[in-house]
């Protein structure tokens, strides 16, 4: 309750498309002012080799502010932006038109703090941009598996989540499973591999940003189907 009540008084301070959502200039009517913008377009993994990464932006500057203003500060809106550069990697997908739009659950008691579940709000956008339908595949489950991944390192985040998920309902057999920032991979290969498991044929993997390291831009996320 108190991050929307904090949410509300910055949409007070500062109303929609009125100021930047990220260094509260002027903006004339655009989500962003002139000169993140910019920074944003710069930050932008738009190569065929980067784009298969499955991100959008590199998780630096004024995208991983963003991130940071849906994350903690309930800013909505800041969904909306950056999925609309999401939207664009996902179109390159050719996604058949029954894929179902999904997120990776939140603990519900971290979702209970921060007052929003932002994966979802992804998700919800990115399917609303490319007109699919976005529905909750998958869930936490058991008790302790709610600790974050901030601060891990590779093999850690891993045995965080090891059995961590289970699939919702019946699982459709195309998915487009989106989340707000690849660091190591461990996240997305877990819930793909849940999902697998519960009969989806193909997953795509999408996310806002990527942490650009040695480590895993050696990855090739590629596509997850067959």
């Amino acid at each position: 309750m108190l991050r929307r009540a904090d949410g509300w008084l910055l949409d007070v301070f500062y109303p929609e498309r009125a100021a930047c959502l990220v260094c509260g200039k002027p903006s004339h009517g655009m989500r962003l002012c002139p000169g993140c913008a910019a920074e944003l377009n710069a930050l932008r993994l738009d190569g065929e080799r980067e784009l298969w990464l499955g991100a959008a932006y590199r998780y630096q500057g004024v995208a991983r502010k963003l991130v940071h203003r849906l994350k903690y500060d309930c800013v909505e809106d800041a969904a909306r932006l950056l999925a609309c550069a999401m939207a664009e990697n996902a179109r390159a997908m050719a996604l058949p038109r029954d894929t179902v739009v999904t997120w990776v659950s939140m603990p519900e008691k971290r979702r209970r703090m921060r007052g929003i579940d932002h994966g979802r709000l992804l998700a919800e956008s990115v399917a609303g941009a490319l007109g699919l339908t976005c529905g909750a595949l998958l869930e936490r489950r058991g008790r302790g598996l709610g600790h974050t991944q901030r601060g891990l390192g590779r093999m850690a985040r891993q045995r965080n989540l090891q059995g961590a998920f289970r699939c919702a309902g019946d699982i459709p057999p195309h998915v487009l499973l989106v989340d707000d920032v690849y660091t190591t991979g461990a996240t997305m290969r877990e819930c793909t591999a849940c999902l697998r498991e519960g009969g989806a044929r193909r997953v795509e993997t999408l996310t806002a940003c990527r942490v650009m390291t040695r480590e895993n831009t050696g990855e090739w996320m590629g596509r997850q189907g067959t």
